[in-house]
């Protein structure tokens, strides 16, 4: 019996289905590195994204650390709460309590903005700017 030389023997088959499937191995391996580099890059990105907010956080809390620890701030908190005078300023007393004459004016205010409620708004503006008296 005499073998056709034109059809490949079974060993060449086997050979090349071999070689296909090594070769669609490679190239499934190949698509999978690619797309869990591609995953990595997107987390490196959105934890550089990260730092760089935390960055500019940790930045804004040094400065406000800064200020708070700086005589500046503690002088004006000592000020405030504890009625710290340095030498050579002036202390001065905003009373909480009316004043004498202040529940007459704010009565008078009150009775002038009762008088405009019927006025326009462009008459407003001309008693306020050119009447010198306008709780008539």
């Amino acid at each position: 019996m005499e073998k056709k030389k034109d059809q490949p023997s079974n060993l060449t088959n086997f050979i090349i289905i071999g070689l296909i499937l090594l070769s669609t191995y490679l190239l499934y391996s190949l698509t999978l590195a690619f797309y869990k580099s591609h995953q990595i890059d997107i987390y490196i990105e959105d934890f550089e994204q990260e730092n760089h907010r935390i960055a500019e956080e940790n930045r804004k809390l040094v400065e406000e650390f800064d200020y708070v620890t700086s005589d500046a701030y503690i002088d004006k908190i000592l000020k405030q709460n504890k009625g710290l005078i340095n030498p050579g300023e002036d202390m001065i007393v905003i009373a909480s309590t009316p004043l004498l004459g202040e529940e007459q004016a704010v009565e008078e205010f009150g009775n002038m903005t009762r008088n405009l409620d019927g006025v326009s708004n462009v008459d407003k503006w001309k008693i306020f700017i050119f009447d010198d008296n306008p709780l008539r």
